[in-house]
């Protein structure tokens, strides 16, 4: 039986930690018996986990096994994007979006297997670039701008404040704020509680920023916008159910300037009943997205802080391979 070859990146601090080292250990292990050869690399700050899976592809790794929330695998995928290599998400984070969307094991008995049998998925990915005009840095259909095919390639390009990819979602205006207000030290002991009492705070204080959207060429105002490629949104919110990992589309949910916080509150009650499109509402589907503001609205991608607008969103379709179910 031929072997594989697979790399365990994983954060000793995400979620609740534990025993987190033990239970890599232990995954090793099982991977082992079942032919994969595994080595382990824990994160020690930020965007470490980008250098370790730049690193483990350019060493020849057929897998990268992520471990952690979805911030460590935004990191991750950064390092891996348009590669060969085929991402296995290991759910251990707060509110482990990426791996509910994919329908990923959560127990080290089940998900071994999935890594073992090595079922693969080509999923897009979003990227958000920084800054005001927008320059396309990849063509459609997994080629670059001079048409070459890039699925193979390892990636050259380490990610800067300037552009990041992302796998879920980018939001703009609101949660992004929410995100950015949240207690740290909360959120490493109570999880998804902390995202509820930054979201109760804002309730209170929290003043919109409105911006302007175009999508594909049609301008909408917002105070608060998601620009979904996958359908999940953590503390069971839904805002864009349509759409999916794998088409090469974002789904875009608008909500525009309200009279009062109370009003956003009850935008996103009906996100909580999976009920998303109410009065005042977009919901729309495009592959090229800028927003700018005369404000400073900040940005989030897979729950991750980018920054201020103006951003531009674009789709790269076929970017990741992901070992699925």
């Amino acid at each position: 039986m031929s072997q594989k070859r697979a790399t365990i990146i994983f954060n000793p601090m995400s979620g609740r930690p534990g025993r987190r080292a033990e239970n890599v250990q232990l995954m090793a292990r099982l991977l082992s018996d079942r032919g994969v050869i595994a080595e382990a690399h824990p994160t020690t700050g930020p965007d470490d986990a980008t250098r370790l899976a730049r690193e483990a592809v350019a060493n020849g790794s057929e897998i990268i096994v992520g471990y952690g929330g979805d911030g460590t695998l935004n990191e991750v995928i950064q390092g891996m994007a348009r590669s060969r290599a085929s991402l296995a998400v290991w759910p251990g984070g707060t509110s482990n979006v990426v791996a509910r969307d994919l329908g990923v094991p959560f127990k080290v008995a089940d998900l071994v297997p999935m890594i073992a049998a090595g079922k693969t998925q080509r999923i897009s990915l979003g990227l958000a670039r920084s800054g005001s005009e927008f320059t396309e840095l990849f063509g459609t259909n997994g080629q670059d701008s001079s048409g070459q095919a890039v699925e193979n390639q390892v990636p050259d390009a380490k990610p800067t404040d300037k552009q990041r990819f992302f796998v879920m979602m980018a939001g703009i205006g609101l949660d992004a704020s929410i995100a950015r207000n949240v207690n740290k030290a909360l959120k490493r002991r109570t999880g998804e509680f902390a995202y509820w009492l930054s979201g109760i705070r804002h309730l209170f204080l929290w003043r919109a920023e409105p911006f302007c959207i175009e999508v594909d060429g049609t301008s909408y105002s917002g105070a608060f916008a998601l620009i979904g490629n996958g359908k999940g949104y953590g503390g069971g919110m839904m805002m864009t159910p349509g759409a999916k990992l794998e088409e090469p589309w974002f789904e875009v949910y608008i909500l525009p300037p309200q009279a009062s916080n109370f009003a956003y509150l009850r935008a996103l009650g009906a996100c909580m009943r999976g009920k998303p499109e109410v009065k005042g509402v977009s919901i729309i589907r495009g592959k090229q997205i800028k927003a700018s503001s005369e404000m400073e609205p900040w940005v989030e991608a897979d729950g991750e802080l980018l920054g201020p607008l103006p951003m531009t969103f674009e789709i790269v379709p076929e970017a990741l391979s992901v070992i699925v179910p």
